[in-house]
């Protein structure tokens, strides 16, 4: 059995880690395909609170398998092959619209589409080992899984064609002054804030945080028309809900809620 990416659901939590760790969690085509097939079951499972990308032993991930990508025959035609490429960048695109929030952890080196995966998610957690490098000028390409978008809306156009035309590497310090990450954290206190994070988060209402990540997404967009009618229209849900009246009531009486997604 292969076990390059193990997955995991655990107290409403999902776990996705990249477990490669002689090769720096580079990613195959069929690690991939395994992320995605996850990612697409969580489209159906309402019950999912959170989920978090990590990866085994001390790297994030290296990105594309180079080596898997140079022993791979490939005899379609440059539509086929684009078409093929486009259907698992849909990772990163579910990453970063499905109304659940995820959480990268980056514990060592995130490269490439390693980086760019980490970069679709909502937040990102690294520790002091941390670093981040777009790659894809050292070995000849343009870049895919979204990494120039999100990088762009991360920290400015005129930084991130800096690091995607360079490949400069960004230390976790430099990271943290950017706005690349959201937490450094020291390396032996990690385990003790994911599980912190991870509590945060099952004690969200999760139907209020479905609409409130499309808002976000929407505000990302810059139409404040658009995004005036779609908040009008998720809070008048939201006001439907049992998990609103519940907090309300329990919020007047200064009693704890508990939510249900309901």
């Amino acid at each position: 059995m292969n076990n390059d990416i193990l997955i995991e659901t655990s107290n409403d939590i999902l776990d996705i880690k990249f477990n490669r760790p002689k090769s720096k969690n580079a990613i195959t085509r069929e690690m991939f395909e395994k992320i995605l097939n996850s990612l697409e079951e969580c489209q159906e499972n309402h019950n999912i609170k959170a989920i978090f990308l990590s990866g085994e032993g001390d790297a994030f991930s290296a990105g594309g398998d180079v080596k898997d990508m140079a022993s791979r025959e490939d005899h379609s035609s440059l539509q086929e092959k684009t078409a093929s490429l486009r259907r698992i960048m849909r990772v990163s695109e579910l990453l970063y619209t499905l109304p659940i929030p995820t959480v990268s952890i980056i514990n060592g080196p995130a490269a490439g589409a390693g980086l760019a995966l980490a970069l679709a998610c909502d937040m990102r957690i690294a520790t002091e080992n941390a670093k981040f490098v777009t790659a894809f000028s050292k070995i000849g390409f343009s870049g895919d899984f979204g990494g120039s978008f999100f990088l762009t809306k991360i920290i400015g156009t005129s930084r991130a064609r800096e690091l995607f035309y360079f490949s400069d590497v960004v230390d976790a310090e430099k990271a943290a002054e950017m706005g690349l990450i959201n937490h450094l954290i020291n390396n032996n206190k990690l385990n003790y804030f994911i599980e912190d994070l991870k509590n945060k988060f099952l004690n969200l209402p999760p139907i209020a945080i479905k609409y409130m990540k499309k808002n976000l997404n929407i505000a990302e967009e810059g139409d404040l028309n658009l995004s005036l009618n779609q908040e009008a229209l998720h809070m008048m849900i939201c006001s439907e809900t049992e998990d609103h009246k519940n907090a309300a009531k329990a919020f007047v009486k200064k009693e704890k809620v508990v939510f249900k997604g309901k």
